[in-house]
């Protein structure tokens, strides 16, 4: 058994594909991009304040000491990071430029091991390569009001209806999702940490 500190169902269906038995916790982070950092960066430091913030929520409430899981995905282009988006002009303007272009999606993963009163802390990065066919201006008009892309990095879901935009993609598909999961399985066994129906 672990903790998810993640709302994401993307995430919980992911763990629950390789019988990850997990509870989640809410946490809430400022999802702040540091300019000096590289979205690789980003990513992990923003997975591991993710997990500081679930470890602490468990010390708190004086719950079972659980492995803590955290992720954080970030769609970037060249070097610009694309976060989710904050209206439906957003969301067209951030598919319209990755139309017809290759991006890349960015998964920070950190793994939190409480041991006392202190927490270790692992983190890995999954990248991912993701190509768009050509988007007309309705085509993405007609996919925010299916209202699918407001809390996705990018404003898309590769896993509903956005994969149509989808051409091409090289690397993980679970880590465009939201969680590289088979370097997730390879996290837990590292660590010793049991997963499987546990």
């Amino acid at each position: 058994m672990i903790y998810l500190a993640s709302k994401s169902p993307r995430r919980t269906e992911l763990l629950s594909q390789i019988g990850a038995n997990h509870l989640v916790i809410d946490v809430s982070v400022d999802e702040i991009i540091n300019p000096m950092m590289n979205a690789k960066e980003n990513a992990e430091l923003l997975s591991v304040q993710k997990c500081q913030e679930g470890i602490k929520h468990i010390m708190v409430n004086q719950m079972d000491e659980l492995p803590v899981l955290a992720a954080d995905t970030m769609v970037v282009m060249g070097k610009k990071i694309f976060g989710k988006p904050e209206s439906e002009e957003h969301a067209i303007e951030m598919l319209l430029e990755l139309s017809n272009k290759v991006h890349t999606v960015i998964t920070g993963v950190t793994v939190g091991i409480i041991s006392g009163d202190k927490a270790e802390f692992h983190s890995i990065t999954v990248d991912s390569q993701v190509e768009f066919s050509n988007l007309s201006r309705l085509e993405c008009e007609k996919y925010c009001a299916s209202k699918e892309p407001f809390d996705k990095a990018g404003a898309y879901g590769i896993q509903g209806y956005g994969s149509a935009f989808v051409k091409e993609i090289k690397g993980s598909y679970s880590n465009i999702v939201g969680l590289p999961i088979h370097e997730v399985a390879e996290l837990f066994k590292k660590l010793n940490i049991p997963f499987w129906l546990n």
